[in-house]
């Protein structure tokens, strides 16, 4: 479910001030993006959910949660530098995020990222979560065969990370 609309002009859309129950779902997830996994930062997420990033597609919580479990890992710190919920109101069942997040490595390398993060909801739920660096839509099978390569790359890297990392985040 790529955001086609937005991407580089999101970055121009305005800041609006997020409801009580989008505050709860925000700081769940942004406790995942700090690699501070916790069953309550899964509880948002449908059974189904998917996740879309420029690394991987992860379909369902499980691979989700082995996803982000995985973090701590990789990386010695996790820090949301900012973060402002976007008004679009042409998608009205989704939340987005502006985010600004540095990742240092275990090998000390730091990394910031601004990204578009999408969570289109459904009844409070996270459906699809969907987080594209520098704004740019993710690449997909839809984009040629370089896409579909591409796409078959990532779920194939979700099933191996989900094959090595717990789903428990009491594990990690």
């Amino acid at each position: 479910m790529p955001t086609t609309s937005l991407n580089q002009d999101s970055k121009a859309l305005p800041s609006r001030q997020p409801t009580p129950q989008e505050q709860e779902i925000i700081n769940e997830v942004l406790s995942l993006y700090q690699a501070r996994p916790t069953d309550k930062s899964y509880a948002h997420y449908s059974p189904t959910a998917v996740f879309h990033d420029p690394v991987s597609i992860a379909k369902g919580l499980d691979s989700i949660k082995s996803q982000f479990n995985g973090m701590p890992k990789a990386f010695s710190s996790s820090t949301t530098e900012s973060y402002r919920v976007l008004d679009d109101p042409s998608e009205p069942q989704a939340l987005r995020l502006d985010l600004t997040q540095r990742y240092v490595f275990k090998t000390g390398q730091a990394k910031t990222l601004n990204s578009l993060v999408t969570l289109q909801l459904r009844s409070g739920m996270i459906e699809h979560h969907e987080e594209e660096w520098d704004h740019k839509e993710n690449k997909t099978a839809d984009d040629g065969f370089m896409g579909k390569l591409n796409e078959w790359r990532k779920k194939a890297d979700a099933k191996l990370v989900e094959k090595m990392v717990p789903t428990d985040p009491n594990k990690v």
